[in-house]
């Protein structure tokens, strides 16, 4: 007897295929790959020349345009704006269009509205270095910069919705649940922010309180959900199985978005007292929806790890910024409440929180997600052109973030060791005695170049193969 013949559902038989999927993401997400890449490269090598006036106040002197007071905010800003968010917008592109089963809509118009939120980032970063910046951290982008950075943006973004709304599958699968809360959150929390500071400009206190809201929320919900979204993804593929849990994935979810917009005010002074004690409190909650997505992860790989960990570099980049998430996570509970955050306030020990979160969590996990996209959308290999690029690119970043961590905790402790004790030399101990560990933090800016670079030129590689493949082997 022969099988019964089962009609699909109707959104699967019109869903297109796998190849058309692919194609339609092809200019947009290989835009924004290219672009994030050469971003982080850019915000790397400004970091590193910052790095090194903080213990050689004579390097470069003379030049306004290159001092730490504008070099700094310049590397934080291209490294988030340029690097970090434009990475962010291809990952959700290429997820919405994989997930959802259905083609990008306008990749012309996408691709299109990329080139002006890079020249919305120059145009951002050159007034930073002109001394135009605001002064508000994360937001430093003067308002020239800012409205056409917001108007480029409320393009990707609707582009990203209307595709979203468009899909065959349905079902949402966990990666957009996370993916569509960051591509909701960004505009409110950047249009809030802008207004309040930038147009309304509130009085007072007020503007730090907004400042830190719109930075932790910009990092915490926006990059950090982007991060889950490509680990929910890519660690059940790699290990071939199931999601182990929804239900914890759901309870996650929800528990992030409640808790992680509150703790980045733990560290404010003069604020009312009340703020920073919820803000701390939130830090210590927040560590309960990280274990559980963790947890649900590692499920879900548990008796593979090893396995995967050896054939897929994509498993390599997700596990260490998993890894990295609740690290950092745990290091904000224990110093973002009391005590302790009294002691690291005002040190360089939040440099090291905004680094291990942007070029850590969510920089291994977009770098790894692109190893996996990038080849595929070029001339539909399984991996870029050079192994070697790729290890280079992983074990390079790893280096430059366990450099940076390293070095701006241990600079951030010293300095709150000497401002404890009054009797001790602040110039001699808290400035200079710090140098030893900035010098660290100058090697890890450095590794993170290289890291950035391995992965453009195995980009190039890439693309050289896929034009080789197109026209029949003329080179």
């Amino acid at each position: 007897m022969t099988a019964p013949q089962i009609s699909p559902p109707a959104a699967c038989a019109t869903a297109p295929s796998a190849v058309a999927v692919e194609a339609s993401c092809r200019l947009p997400v290989l835009f924004f790959a290219f672009s994030s890449a050469t971003w982080l490269l850019f915000g790397a090598v400004l970091a590193l020349l910052s790095s090194i006036q903080v213990y050689q106040p004579a390097f470069m002197e003379g030049c306004p345009w290159v001092t730490y007071g504008r070099l700094r905010p310049a590397a934080v800003n291209s490294l988030v704006y340029g690097f970090a968010l434009q990475a962010s917008f291809g990952l959700a592109l290429w997820l919405i269009a994989r997930l959802g089963r259905v083609e990008l809509t306008s990749p012309l118009g996408l691709f299109i509205a990329g080139k002006f939120w890079n020249l919305a980032v120059t145009v951002g970063v050159i007034g930073i270095l002109a001394g135009d910046a605001t002064g508000f951290d994360l937001l430093e982008f003067p308002l020239y910069a800012a409205l056409p950075l917001f108007a480029s943006y409320a393009c990707i973004g609707a582009w990203a919705l209307i595709t979203l709304k468009a899909r065959t599958e349905r079902t949402l699968y966990v990666s957009l649940w996370f993916v569509l809360a960051s591509l909701l959150w960004f505009p409110w929390i950047l249009s809030s922010a802008q207004g309040l500071l930038l147009g309304w400009r509130v009085p007072g206190v007020v503007q730090a309180i907004v400042a830190g809201w719109f930075g932790n929320n910009l990092l915490q919900v926006v990059l950090i959900g982007m991060a889950l979204a490509v680990m929910f993804y890519f660690v059940p593929k790699v290990v071939g199985r199931p999601l182990h849990s929804q239900s914890l994935a759901q309870n996650g979810f929800w528990l992030l978005l409640l808790i992680g917009g509150w703790t980045g005010l733990s560290q404010l002074s003069a604020v009312p007292a009340w703020i920073p004690a919820v803000s701390g409190a939130a830090n210590v909650l927040l560590v309960v929806p990280v274990i559980v997505l963790i947890y649900n992860l590692y499920r879900t790989a548990d008796g593979e790890i090893a396995e995967a960990w050896k054939r897929s570099g994509v498993f390599r980049f997700v596990t260490v910024a998993a890894f990295l998430l609740l690290l950092v996570t745990l290091r904000n509970a224990v110093f973002g409440i009391g005590s302790g955050a009294r002691y690291t306030q005002f040190t360089y020990f939040a440099g090291a929180r905004t680094d291990i979160m942007v070029l850590g969590v969510f920089g291994l996990s977009a770098l790894g997600a692109l190893h996996y996209i990038v080849p595929r959308l070029t001339v539909a290999q399984d991996e870029l052109p050079s192994d070697g690029l790729v290890d280079l690119a992983f074990w390079a970043s790893i280096v430059g973030l366990i450099s940076l961590a390293i070095g701006y905790s241990l600079a951030g402790l010293t300095q709150g060791a000497v401002g404890a004790t009054a009797d001790r030399n602040f110039l001699g101990e808290a400035v200079t005695g710090v140098a030893g560990h900035l010098k660290l933090v100058t090697f890890g800016y450095g590794a993170i170049g290289v890291g950035a670079l391995a992965f453009l030129v195995n980009f190039a590689l890439a693309l050289r193969r896929c034009c080789v493949a197109c026209c029949g082997g003329v080179r």
